[in-house]
């Protein structure tokens, strides 16, 4: 039997993780837009490279972020750290951040692909008609993130002790 006062905490910590995420994506993306904006108005060569390299700094705290969440509130998610749950290896010590990496790998495929083309979109001219070809495979990375939340949270609900798949790839568990 499943501890179902367990299942639903950790569901609201993965909703409440999944709005920063998308925080972090939305404050980047803002910013990088304004600065495109001024940009624009002000004909700066300098300055219109700017939203390029914001691009890239939020690509790459995003995919941090993804893969790192577990122990950015001491061994916990943001949203764990609100349900009061942690994760730690299954010796009961805490994780690290290769723990919290491999946990957590299957769901940073879209990140990782938007880090490539933020990368790429810093190489004048080419970076963009690369980052063009490069989008399919992002939305696909997307795409496979979603599918791989919805396999996890049927795979915590069904497994008598709440594993999931990432939990059993790092060796780790989620605990009050």
């Amino acid at each position: 039997m499943t501890d179902s006062e367990l299942q639903q905490k950790r569901f609201i910590a993965a909703i409440i993780d999944i709005v920063v995420a998308i925080a972090i994506a939305v404050v980047f993306g803002v910013l990088s837009w304004i600065l495109s904006f001024v940009a624009i108005r002000s004909e700066s060569m300098a300055l219109g490279y700017l939203p390029r390299v914001l691009g890239f700094l939020g690509a790459a705290v995003s995919l941090g972020y993804v893969l790192g969440r577990d122990i950015v509130a001491g061994g916990s998610s943001i949203g764990k750290k609100t349900q009061g749950l942690r994760v730690v290896t299954t010796a009961g010590a805490p994780i690290g951040f290769m723990d919290s990496a491999k946990r957590n790998a299957i769901f940073a495929i879209g990140s990782a692909f938007g880090l490539l083309s933020a990368t790429l979109g810093l190489v004048p001219c080419i970076g963009d008609a690369v980052r063009c070809l490069l989008l399919p495979l992002w939305l696909l990375g997307v795409l496979a993130g979603v599918v791989a939340a919805v396999v996890e949270i049927v795979k915590i609900s069904q497994d008598p002790e709440g594993v999931r798949f990432g939990d059993a790839f790092a060796d780790t568990r989620v605990v009050r």
